[in-house]
């Protein structure tokens, strides 16, 4: 089975859906660009950045929490779950870390540490990911274009709700 090729998912646009791995690969991408742009802020610009990346890695999770890792689960054999065990825990520790910098403003002396904790979690979060798990779904049976497809519907319809889906393509097609 090709594994990096892409096929279109919405016949009323030109929107190309990739692999499950390859769209997951992207939103990892996006949110190091985002944990870049955010120490090159300006004062101004960190609320509404630190709103940004939290909305974007909450769109993340949920994809993966939601269809991801249900799915990769049901492919992996026994060993391998505590991949997914490992993941679903990050995320918990991350999502922690979204509600307080959400309380906060940029004003709060702990703002930026709690941003930076949050980047160095993803950071850790997405190599583990990419070098382990991403390895061990590759070598499964799984359908990674059709799961692709329903990550980037389900992705696309959070984007749409929290109303960024216009910022993420562009931030994507920067990359």
């Amino acid at each position: 089975m090709a594994r990096d090729r892409t096929v279109a998912y919405d016949d009323d646009s030109d929107d190309i859906a990739p692999d499950a791995l390859s769209l997951l690969r992207r939103d990892h991408r996006l949110a190091e660009e985002l944990f870049a742009e955010f120490l090159r802020a300006a004062p101004q610009q960190l609320d509404p950045l630190a709103r940004r990346i939290c909305k974007m890695l909450h769109v993340h999770a949920q994809i993966e929490e939601e269809l991801f890792y249900p799915a990769v689960s049901r492919a992996l054999t026994q060993p391998d779950q505590a991949l997914i065990e490992s993941a679903q825990r990050e995320h918990e520790q991350a999502k922690e870390l979204i509600v307080r910098i959400e309380s906060m403003t940029s004003e709060n002396p702990r703002f930026g540490d709690e941003i930076a904790e949050l980047s160095q979690l993803v950071a850790q979060h997405v190599a583990e990911e990419e070098q382990e798990l991403f390895l061990k779904v590759s070598a499964t049976s799984l359908d990674l274009t059709a799961l692709g497809i329903a990550l980037a519907e389900r992705r696309d319809t959070l984007l749409d709700v929290l109303g960024l889906h216009g910022d993420d393509e562009e931030g994507a097609a920067n990359q």
